[in-house]
C-alpha cells in the first residue's frame, strides 16, 4: 500500500468518526436542543469531511459537503432558524453524506435521486429562491466553486495566505504538500516559502522550518477561506489578506463569533485582515493535549498484544500451581514474588482490555438512519429512542454487532410496527411508532436491548406457518414461548411475498447465529398487541475472563465469576420434583431450578452424592443450582473458541488451559438450562470425542 492508500485509509477512519458526530448534533439540533455549540460542532464535522475529500479529489463529495456547510454556516450565524422541517432537511443530508464517503472508499453507486433531491432542498435554504433544475444541480456537484449561493460574489480576485507553523506542525500530521493540493480548490495559482532550509544534521523532522505563502486568484468568500484553513489554526498562525471585496459580501455573517474587520472599511486596494487566533478558537494548549492523547493503532496489533497477554496469564498460573505443590518452607520471598506477579498481570490484562474497550455509540449512531430509510420505503411514521451509547464493549464484538442490529430493526419495522398511523390510533397508541434500541453492563456481560411498541408476534399465523412448512408436528403441544422462538428457524418467515425489506426468511436466523459465533446469546419476549422485546446478552471481552473452577468426576469446568452468587451445601429435605420430572431446591423461602451437571452432559464416572450446588444468575430464568462434585477455587482464565477451533457444542460456550495443564470447559448456563429442560441429547464425551 502506497502512502496516498495509506492516507486514504485514515481519512476514511476519520469520516466514520466525523459522520458519526455529525449524526449526534443532528439529532441534538432535532430535538430542540439550541447550544451554539451543537450547530458549531455539526459544521466542523461537515467541513472536516469537505477538506479531506478535496486533498484526494473526490469532487462529488466535495460539492455536496460545499453546500450543506453553506447552510450550517447559515444556522450557526443565526441567518436561519432550526425549525422542524430544516432540522428533517439537515438530517437527511447527514444520510446523503454518509452515502457519499461509503461511495468514494467503496466504489459503489449513491442513490443518485436522493442526493439530488437533497442537493436542491439545501440550495433552496441557502440561496432562498425555489430549486435549481436537476441539470444545475449535476454541475454544481461536478464543480465545488459553483456552489456558492446567489448573493456571493461572482467576480475573482487576488487572495495572499500567510501561514507560519508553531512547534508540532509536522508531528500532528499537518503536510504542507497536501495542505497545496487541497488549496487547488480555492484558486490556488502561486506558492512561496519563506525562511531558509536549515543543513541536513539540523533539521527537524517534526517541526517545519519554513513559512508559505499561497497565493489565489478566487470567486470564493473569504468565510470560505476562514473555514478552510479553520483546521491548522491549533498549530499554526494564518494570515489572510484579500483584495477589495464586493459590496454583496459586506452583510455576509462571518463564520466565526471573532470580530473580523470589515474590508469596506478600508481605503487601500488591499484590506489586510487580522490574522486567525488559535488560543481564541481553539486554544492551542487544549488542541495539543487531545492530540497527544489519541492514537491510531492497526486493530490486529491489539490483537497480536492480547494473545500474548493471554499466553503470560497461562504462564503466570502455571507457576502458581507449580509454587503450590512443592514445600512452601524457605520459599516465602518466591511465594511474594508470584503474587505480586499475579497482580501486575492482572492490571496488564485489565490495560490491555481497556485499550480494546470501545463504546458501542459508533454502531448505535448508523441506526437512526436504519430507520429513516425503512420509515420511508415501508410509509410509516417512526421514531428512534437510543440510550447507553456509551457503554463500552471489546471491538471485536461491535465490528460484527452492525448486521444483526439492522436485521432486528428491520423486523420491527416490518413486522412489529402497525401498517398505518390509523392502525395504532385504533389500538388506543400514538400514531408516530417508537423503537427503543439501548445497551447495559450487566456484570462480565453486555445486555443490548431492541424493543417496538408494535402488534407483537402473531402466534397463531406464526403457528400455522410453521405447521405448513413441516416444522411443527403437534401445534397443542407447543408453549407460547417456542412459538415465538420460531421466528429464529433458517428460511422462516411469515411475509406473504418477497420484497425489498423481507420475505426471505434470513434476518432473524443471521441473528442467532452472529450473536451465538460472539458467544452471546439472544432472548425474545413477545406481548400480543403491545411488542416485542429482544435481549441481546454478549460477553465484555472475548478474550480473558474472571472464573469459578469447579469438578465433575475427573473434569474440571469454569463457571464466569460474574454469573456466580454463592456456594451452598445441599439439604435433601429441600428437594422436589415436579410432574414433569424436574427437580427444584428451597433456598430462603424461594424455589430454584436443579440442574445436574453430570446429568447434563452425561458424563460418565462414579456419582458422588449430591452435596454441593453453585448458585449462578441466569439473565433469562434468575437463579439456577448446579449440582457439581467440588469447588477448586477462582481463577483468571484465557478464553479459547470451541467453535472456532473444533465445532459447537451445547452447554459449552469455550474452552481454557488451566495452570496443570489440563484443558477446562467454560459452561453456557442458559443453554445448560434449556438441555435439562428438554429430550435428553448426546453426552459431552459423545459431542467432543
Amino acid at each position: 500500500m502506497d502512502d496516498d492508500e495509506d492516507y486514504q485509509a485514515l481519512f476514511f477512519a476519520e469520516c466514520v468518526e466525523l459522520l458519526g458526530d455529525l449524526q449526534e448534533q443532528l439529532d441534538k439540533l432535532a430535538a430542540g436542543d439550541s447550544d451554539p455549540e451543537t450547530v458549531n460542532a455539526a459544521f466542523r464535522a461537515v467541513h472536516s469531511v469537505k477538506g479531506g475529500a478535496a486533498a484526494f479529489g473526490f469532487e462529488g463529495l466535495i460539492g455536496f459537503a460545499h453546500i450543506f456547510e453553506t447552510v450550517m454556516d447559515k444556522v450557526r450565524n443565526g441567518a436561519r432558524e432550526t425549525d422542524g422541517e430544516l432540522s428533517a432537511l439537515l438530517i437527511r443530508a447527514g444520510d446523503v453524506l454518509m452515502a457519499l464517503v461509503e461511495q468514494a472508499r467503496d466504489g459503489g453507486e449513491a442513490d443518485a435521486a436522493m442526493v439530488e433531491r437533497v442537493t436542491a432542498e439545501l440550495h433552496q435554504v441557502a440561496e432562498g429562491g425555489s430549486p435549481p433544475e436537476a441539470a444545475e444541480i449535476t454541475a454544481r456537484a461536478e464543480n465545488s466553486d459553483d456552489l456558492e449561493g446567489t448573493n456571493e460574489p461572482t467576480g475573482e480576485r487576488g487572495v495572499t495566505v500567510t501561514l507560519t507553523p508553531h512547534l508540532g506542525f509536522l508531528r500532528v500530521g499537518h503536510e504542507p504538500l497536501r495542505l497545496v493540493r487541497a488549496a487547488k480548490a480555492l484558486g490556488l495559482v502561486g506558492v512561496e516559502a519563506l525562511g531558509e532550509v536549515p543543513l541536513p544534521q539540523a533539521i527537524d523532522l517534526g517541526n517545519s522550518p519554513l513559512s508559505w505563502k499561497l497565493q489565489f486568484e478566487s470567486a470564493a468568500s473569504i468565510a470560505e477561506f476562514y473555514s478552510f484553513f479553520e483546521i491548522y489554526e491549533a498549530f499554526a498562525d494564518v494570515k489572510i489578506e484579500a483584495e477589495a471585496m464586493l459590496e454583496a459580501e459586506e452583510d455576509e455573517p462571518q463564520p466565526s463569533a471573532e470580530p473580523r474587520p470589515d474590508p469596506s472599511d478600508a481605503n487601500d486596494q488591499t484590506a489586510p485582515v487580522a490574522p486567525i487566533s488559535a488560543q481564541a478558537s481553539f486554544g492551542s494548549d487544549t488542541a495539543r493535549a487531545k492530540i497527544a492523547k489519541t492514537l491510531r493503532v492497526e486493530l490486529s496489533r491489539i490483537d497480536r498484544l492480547v494473545n500474548l497477554v493471554g499466553e503470560v496469564v497461562i504462564t503466570q498460573a502455571v507457576l502458581a500451581q507449580r509454587l503450590s505443590e512443592i514445600d512452601a518452607n524457605g520459599h516465602l520471598e518466591l511465594d511474594h514474588a508470584v503474587e505480586s506477579m499475579s497482580r501486575q498481570t492482572r492490571e496488564l490484562q485489565e490495560s490491555v482490555m481497556a485499550i480494546r474497550a470501545q463504546p458501542v455509540k459508533s454502531v448505535f449512531s448508523r441506526m437512526p438512519r436504519v430507520v429513516r430509510d425503512l420509515a420511508d420505503k415501508l410509509g410509516k411514521e417512526a421514531r428512534l429512542i437510543v440510550s447507553g451509547e456509551q457503554t463500552e464493549v471489546d471491538t471485536t464484538v461491535i465490528e460484527e454487532l452492525a448486521e444483526p442490529l439492522t436485521h432486528m430493526l428491520r423486523n420491527s419495522m416490518d413486522h412489529g410496527l402497525e401498517e398505518t398511523s390509523a392502525d395504532r390510533e385504533a389500538a388506543g397508541k400514538r400514531p408516530v411508532g417508537t423503537l427503543r434500541l439501548s445497551a447495559e453492563h450487566r456484570g462480565e456481560r453486555v445486555l443490548i436491548t431492541v424493543e417496538d411498541d408494535g402488534r407483537g408476534i402473531d402466534r397463531e399465523r406464526v403457528l400455522q406457518k410453521a405447521v405448513d412448512n413441516g416444522l411443527v408436528e403437534d401445534p397443542e403441544a407447543i408453549a407460547p414461548e417456542e412459538i415465538d422462538n420460531l421466528i429464529f428457524h433458517p428460511g422462516f418467515s411469515t411475509a406473504e411475498s418477497v420484497s425489498a425489506v423481507s420475505g426471505r426468511g434470513v434476518g432473524m436466523d443471521v441473528v442467532k447465529k452472529k450473536i451465538q459465533m460472539l458467544g452471546g446469546r439472544c432472548t425474545l419476549r413477545n406481548t400480543p398487541g403491545q411488542g416485542t422485546r429482544f435481549v441481546i446478552t454478549l460477553p465484555l471481552t472475548l478474550a480473558v475472563l474472571d472464573g469459578m473452577i469447579v469438578s465433575v468426576g475427573d473434569e474440571r469446568f469454569i463457571l464466569p465469576l460474574s454469573s456466580v452468587v454463592e456456594a451452598i451445601r445441599i439439604d435433601p429435605e429441600t428437594l422436589a420434583i415436579l410432574p414433569n420430572g424436574s427437580r427444584v431446591m428451597r433456598l430462603r423461602g424461594d424455589y430454584l431450578p436443579l440442574i445436574s451437571l453430570r446429568e447434563a452432559l452425561q458424563l460418565d464416572g462414579n456419582a458422588r452424592p449430591e452435596e454441593m450446588a453453585m448458585v449462578v444468575d441466569d439473565e433469562a430464568q434468575g437463579p439456577v443450582a448446579i449440582i457439581v462434585d467440588e469447588l477448586i477455587g477462582q481463577r483468571q482464565v484465557v478464553l479459547k473458541s470451541l467453535e472456532a477451533n473444533f465445532r459447537r457444542v451445547e452447554g459449552i460456550s469455550g474452552a481454557t488451559i488451566l495452570g496443570d495443564g489440563r484443558v477446562a470447559l467454560i459452561l453456557d448456563v442458559s443453554s445448560l438450562l434449556e438441555m435439562s429442560t428438554s429430550a435428553p441429547s448426546q453426552g459431552l464425551l459423545e459431542a467432543v470425542g
